[in-house]
């Protein structure tokens, strides 16, 4: 039988004291031979115990190196600090809150044996509990936050397709947007040198550059469900919503990396549908639930108020069509945005769930827009 592949497994760092050591766990439990594997954490400046307890494990596996990248100004920068550092024919990808399964390195593995052309594989994330009275571990959990299989649509796995017009909703890590995150993903050492071997030194967003430019170079992205690592969530929902909106602030970067120049129309119905028209400034206006539920119900309050300022009651009343049919959209956009947290146990703290799901989808909204003045695109994400 052919030698496995020596595989390399970087996983930036920065003040992970509260899953670090879980997450060594994990990684040491991988079954894969240890003369073929190594372990890089790239830490980024802790200033808690993260380098400690690192240092802990590598008195007992010297296979585990330590790179510390104390001017750190974001994951891949750390990362690209063990870039420089690794000898893997395939670089793996996680990070200091994730949990691999025993299984992960050989199924990650398997698809670039398969096929040379595979530049990039990716596997599903799911949730780790660490505290069963969580909220936000609960709602993350219920909802299938970082799911991949979800997000794309593809369960069972496979290829994914080619960006074949350089959208917006192609390329700037929406739902509709091919990419593996770091949290699960693995690069063969050839893409990854055609690409300078290195993630760009944004803030974030860089996990989906990384993607793009290897598939432009010609490589295919496979995703590989049966991959798995679960993830241990944001503490807190203020943590939570602080990552959302990071998400959110690298996408107007994105679309002026990688979109053609057109401003685009995206509905989020039925499998999803857009339009696109030329345009000085690229962008994307993403038509959701959210963003009908709160227009209608704002549109809904104006005319009651308008009726009630010009006409009082009578007003109201006789423009009964005029605000009731509003309402009523606003309703049915709301129920179709809440519906996955009406499943959410208990259902006692279904308010709880209903902010968590509101902020998070705000707070990565305010990102876009934020991002948007920043690098000078059009980013509407609802």
């Amino acid at each position: 039988m052919a030698e496995k592949p020596f595989v390399s497994i970087i996983s930036p760092v920065r003040n992970a004291e509260r899953t670090i050591d879980t997450t060594i766990q994990y990684l040491l439990n991988v079954d894969y031979p240890r003369d073929r594997m190594e372990i890089v954490f790239a830490d980024g400046g802790s200033t808690d115990k993260t380098v400690e307890i690192i240092q802990k494990w590598q008195e007992k596996f010297k296979f585990i190196t330590l790179v510390p990248v104390p001017d750190s100004k974001s994951p891949g920068h750390a990362r690209n600090a063990a870039l420089k550092v690794v000898k893997g024919e395939i670089i793996l990808f996680t990070d200091g809150d994730c949990a691999p399964h025993k299984d992960w390195v050989d199924k990650m593995v398997e698809p670039f044996i398969k096929d040379p052309q595979v530049g990039m594989v990716g596997g599903e994330v799911f949730t780790l509990r660490t505290d069963a009275n969580n909220d936000t571990e609960t709602y993350c959990e219920a909802t299938g936050f970082l799911s991949i299989g979800d997000r794309v649509g593809m369960k069972n796995g496979g290829y994914y397709p080619e960006i074949k017009k350089d959208l917006p909703s192609e390329i700037n890590g929406s739902q509709t947007c091919p990419f593996f995150a770091t949290a699960n993903a693995a690069v063969s050492k050839k893409a990854a040198q055609s690409i300078g071997n290195e993630f760009w030194h944004e803030p974030t967003g860089e996990d989906v550059d990384f993607n793009l430019r290897v598939l432009k170079k010609g490589f295919k992205l496979f995703f590989q469900p049966s991959a798995v690592v679960d993830h241990m969530h944001r503490a807190t929902p203020q943590m939570f919503y602080k990552q959302l909106y990071g998400y959110g602030y690298g996408h107007p970067l994105l679309l002026k990396m990688h979109a053609k120049k057109v401003l685009e129309f995206y509905f989020a119905f039925g499998k999803g549908f857009s339009f696109s028209i030329p345009f000085p400034v690229i962008g994307i206006i993403y038509f959701g639930d959210f963003l009908f539920m709160n227009a209608l119900t704002i549109s809904t309050v104006v005319t009651l108020v308008t009726n009630l300022l010009t006409g009082g009651i009578p007003g109201i009343v006789g423009n009964f069509m005029g605000w009731g049919i509003q309402l009523i959209l606003a309703v049915i956009f709301a129920l179709r945005f809440f519906a996955p947290v009406f499943k959410i146990k208990p259902g006692s703290k279904l308010l709880t769930w209903m902010t968590i799901a509101y902020l998070s989808k705000w707070n990565f909204i305010k990102g876009g827009l934020d991002g948007q003045k920043k690098f000078g695109t059009i980013n509407i994400e609802g």
